[in-house]
């Protein structure tokens, strides 16, 4: 086998096996079976943005204003998230986390920092310079797929 091939079949299980965990904690975490992925960084993105607005989703998410509405709209009618407008701008409509929605953004982040913690675990074996050479790699690779990925017109998921 030549080491391109072994890098790739190794690349390729660790990425999957990676993504097998997470899909199984993330069964741990109520908000992942009531929400979509869009819906959540949605949630995400309107906690951490100053005046989020269908436009300004929309550029984030690099999609359509229609599609950001959609989730906005679900997001109005599970109750977490609600809109405003400011005083002198009647014209521009934002949002803000509810209740409800500052739950599941807490219950994301903490997926997330639990999510760290095991993958600190597996990284606990290898040294501080051995991290850093891994980190340069993983970087260089993943500009690498993001060049792939912005030939095919998949901008979105860079």
């Amino acid at each position: 086998m030549s080491t391109n091939e072994e890098l790739s079949r190794i690349f390729n299980r660790v990425s999957e096996r990676h993504n097998l965990l997470k899909k199984m904690e993330e069964k741990n975490y109520k908000f992942m079976h009531e929400n979509t992925f869009m819906e959540v960084h949605c949630i995400d993105f309107i906690e951490k943005m100053q005046d989020p607005n269908v436009s300004k989703l929309a550029k984030t998410f690099q999609v359509t204003r229609g599609a950001i509405s959609k989730v906005t709209k679900r997001l109005l009618e599970i109750g977490a998230i609600e809109s405003y407008q400011k005083p002198g701008n009647k014209k521009e409509i934002y949002f803000k986390l509810t209740d409800i929605g500052r739950e599941i953004y807490l219950e994301h982040e903490k997926m997330h920092e639990t999510r760290i913690e095991k993958d600190s675990e597996f990284f606990s074996p290898l040294s501080e310079a051995e991290k850093d050479q891994m980190i340069r790699m993983l970087h260089k690779i993943y500009g690498q797929i993001a060049e792939e990925l912005k030939k095919m017109g998949l901008d979105n998921y860079i």
